[in-house]
C-alpha cells in the first residue's frame, strides 16, 4: 500500500519534466506553469508549490491522475516522434546507399542536375573550344579567370596560361 506522500513523490518527477519540456517549447518557466496549470485545472502557484514541496499544498487523487496522464502524453509524443525521426533517418540511409551504388541517375542524386550521361563528354567541350598553345620555347604565363568564367578542371581552372 501506498501513502500520500509516496504517490506524491512518484508524481513530482513528472511534472518536473512536464515543466522542463514545455519551458523549452515556450520559452519561459512561467508560461509553462500557466500552460499546464490550464490543463490540469490548477493555477500556476500550485504547479510551484508541488515542486517546491511546499507544506501547505496537497496533491489529490484526480491531480495526481491527471499529471500521470499529462506526462503519458508527453512520452507518447515524444515517441512517435522519435519513430517519425527514425524513419526519415531510414530512408535517408536507404538513398544514400542506393545513391553509392549507382541505382539512381545522378540528376535525382543532385536534384535535377544533368547526369554523365546528359552532358556532353569532355572531349566534345574541349574540341568546340580550343585553347590557344604557346610557342614551344616561351614560359606560359598565367592569368586569372574573370568570375563568371567555367572550366573543366575545378582545382586549376583558375588559372590558365596566357597567350
Amino acid at each position: 500500500m501506498m501513502t500520500a506522500d509516496q504517490a506524491l513523490e512518484q508524481i513530482r518527477p513528472d511534472l518536473a519534466s512536464i515543466i522542463a519540456v514545455k519551458e523549452r517549447t515556450l520559452g519561459s518557466r512561467m508560461r509553462a506553469y500557466e500552460s499546464l496549470g490550464t490543463k490540469l485545472g490548477r493555477s500556476p502557484t500550485w504547479i510551484r508549490k508541488v515542486l517546491g514541496r511546499a507544506p501547505d499544498v496537497t496533491v489529490g487523487l484526480h491531480d495526481a491522475l491527471n499529471i500521470r496522464a499529462a506526462y503519458e502524453r508527453l512520452c507518447k509524443h515524444i515517441a512517435d516522434g522519435t519513430d517519425a525521426i527514425k524513419a526519415e533517418n531510414q530512408n535517408l540511409r536507404r538513398e544514400l546507399d542506393a545513391t553509392l551504388r549507382g541505382d539512381r541517375p545522378a540528376s535525382a542524386r543532385l536534384g535535377g542536375a544533368p547526369s554523365a550521361a546528359e552532358a556532353p563528354a569532355l572531349s566534345q567541350r574541349v574540341a568546340t573550344a580550343p585553347a590557344p598553345v604557346a610557342p614551344p620555347a616561351a614560359a606560359p604565363r598565367l592569368r586569372k579567370k574573370a568570375s563568371g568564367e567555367l572550366s573543366e578542371l575545378p582545382l586549376f581552372g583558375a588559372m590558365e596560361p596566357r597567350p
